[in-house]
């Protein structure tokens, strides 16, 4: 059963004018005659403020204000329709000042919302992902007798699916929608098909496909680019590129969506060679790559190893007139990285910035991450005094990568350093990073210290993976503490985890060494009745 929508009382518009005189007015303030006096200005004053922060939820308050106090010629429906249309437009968030002034308009005397208005607040609850309040304002719709129609369903079946109510939106899609006399349209089907896909329900999704061209409704451009990019996401290439085939022969154009999907799909199964040929093929159909399809490209070179071909993709991208962004930037550093070729990777930090392209916290963790691993610690440190020098701020990322290069090096002291300093500025660590110091102490021998941190870690609320107790449970058995290594032990079972090899390795050593011959036995019966097989290094640990 629908809800009516039940909408608070908001400042009256008398409040708000003696609100907003009492602060400066801002440029961006036009006249209300000028913005709304046709058409035509009002799309021109959508363009310019494009962006979501453009226009201050203040100055669209008073802009309602200024509209519905308008005297010569009165305000219509029409013209608070176009400015909650910009709105919807260009914010998404939940707090989205239109529902508060559609609460205002509806209490105003003279000015009723239309079908078109409750359109455009529909719309807004499935761009925010809000199912109750789009029915609200349904049950309102139909309270005071619009008519629905595909589009309106449209914004049903978006919020549902948002919300992962797949078969409630299919219900609508094959039931309820054709008793009301709607047929459902390709974007309807559109909708159902990208969120089963999204789930990774391909064969439901190839279903709905085939229920829509039955109905006599054929698929779009769109809804090859969802199948295909389902299939890529799912690695099926082969399919993916059967329906690319499907959808030529069937008179339907493939787009740099298109093209770009396939590329991604080959490039994440490490299929360069074929992402390359299919760059070639959307060249020569007289599609241009955009700069998505060189970062994806790039990606892929970078990750196989291909850094070479990488730059000349880089050059050749550079000269079709794309200028490389931070993704590109961040993407050729990392593979550089990865191969060792620290030097390199700097000189691209150093021509990025030469270019205008701000390094951003993923370019500066990375360089970190490979000077770390090559054990040029202090040349990391030196990033991390860069970086926020430069306004960016370390996040866990970064402090956790050089708290695990300091522990590999043996700087355990430094790593606690750091992770001081990580937690005074408001970084809270977490497993990875407490895993990575537990385990860096338990190797230099300082097992009490790392205990220290588990009970840390532990009052926290974090709970230590069974890296983290491997971890302890060997620092304390090479010590011979064998009693606490069989504390760590008895409590990483009682939380439930399933102890593997190294786990009972490292415990039955250290109790062998002990001469716990009665405890070794009870434990290699646990090990057997849990399936794993006790190994030359349990008995040798």
């Amino acid at each position: 059963m629908l809800c009516v929508l039940s909408l608070a009382p908001f400042s009256s518009p008398s409040q708000s004018r003696s609100r907003s005189r009492s602060q400066s007015r801002s440029p961006f303030l036009p006249n209300v005659r000028c913005l709304f006096g046709n058409g035509k200005q009002l799309q021109e004053k959508r363009r310019r403020h494009s962006k979501a922060d453009a226009i201050s939820t203040q100055e669209v308050l008073d802009l309602f204000d200024q509209l519905s106090t308008a005297q010569n010629p009165p305000p219509s429906i029409y013209q608070f329709n176009q400015l909650f249309a910009a709105l919807v437009r260009t914010r998404t968030a939940t707090d989205n000042p239109v529902f508060s002034l559609f609460s205002r308009l509806i209490q105003a005397e003279g000015i009723s919302p239309n079908d078109y208005t409750y359109k455009i607040m529909m719309d807004c609850c499935a761009r925010t992902n809000q199912v109750g309040l789009l029915f609200g304002f349904l049950g309102r719709f139909l309270k005071e007798g619009c008519k629905t129609n595909v589009v309106v369903f449209s914004s049903i079946l978006k919020s549902l699916c948002w919300e992962n109510r797949i078969d409630e939106a299919a219900i609508i899609v094959l039931d309820k929608m054709p008793k009301m006399g709607y047929a459902p349209n390709v974007v309807s089907y559109n909708i159902l098909i990208d969120a089963l896909c999204r789930k990774g329900e391909i064969e439901k999704a190839m279903d709905f496909l085939h229920d829509m061209m039955s109905k006599g409704q054929e698929p779009d451009v769109v809804t090859y680019n969802i199948l295909i990019r389902g299939l890529c996401h799912n690695g099926e290439i082969e399919k993916a590129m059967d329906y690319l085939h499907d959808m030529m022969s069937k008179g339907r154009e493939p787009d740099v969506v298109t093209y770009n999907t396939l590329i991604n799909g080959l490039c994440k199964n490490g299929q360069i060679d074929k992402a390359v040929d299919c760059l070639h093929d959307m060249i020569s159909k007289g599609f241009e790559p955009n700069i998505v399809t060189y970062n994806t490209l790039t990606d892929g070179l970078c990750k196989n190893g291909e850094i070479e071909i990488a730059m000349d993709f880089l050059h050749n991208m550079v000269s079709k007139g794309h200028k490389p962004d931070v993704v590109t930037y961040n993407t050729l550093i990392g593979g550089l990285c990865k191969k060792g070729e620290i030097e390199k990777a700097v000189d691209f930090l150093h021509d990025m910035m030469s270019k205008g392209r701000e390094p951003d916290v993923v370019t500066y963790n990375t360089l970190i991450d490979g000077l770390c691993k090559k054990g040029e610690i202090e040349k990391a440190v030196d990033f991390l005094h860069d970086m926020t020098s430069k306004g960016r701020k370390p996040d866990v990322v970064t402090y956790s990568t050089l708290i695990d290069g300091l522990c590999k090096k043996g700087e355990t002291e430094k790593a606690v350093g750091f992770l001081d300093d990580m937690m005074f500025n408001g970084h809270k660590p977490d497993v990875v990073t407490y895993s990575t110091l537990i385990d860096g102490l338990c190797k230099k021998g300082e097992t009490e210290k790392a205990v220290d941190f588990l009970r840390i870690m532990l009052g926290k609320g974090l709970t230590p993976n069974l890296v983290t107790y491997n971890s302890v449970i060997h620092g304390l058995s090479k010590l011979g503490h064998w009693k606490e290594a069989f504390n760590v032990f008895r409590e990483l079972v009682e939380r439930g985890f399933l102890a593997d090899d190294y786990s009972y390795g490292a415990f039955l050593g250290s109790l062998c060494k002990q001469g716990q011959s009665k405890v070794v036995n009870k434990l290699l019966d646990l090990m057997i009745k849990r399936g794993l097989k006790p190994s030359i290094f349990s008995h040798t640990s």
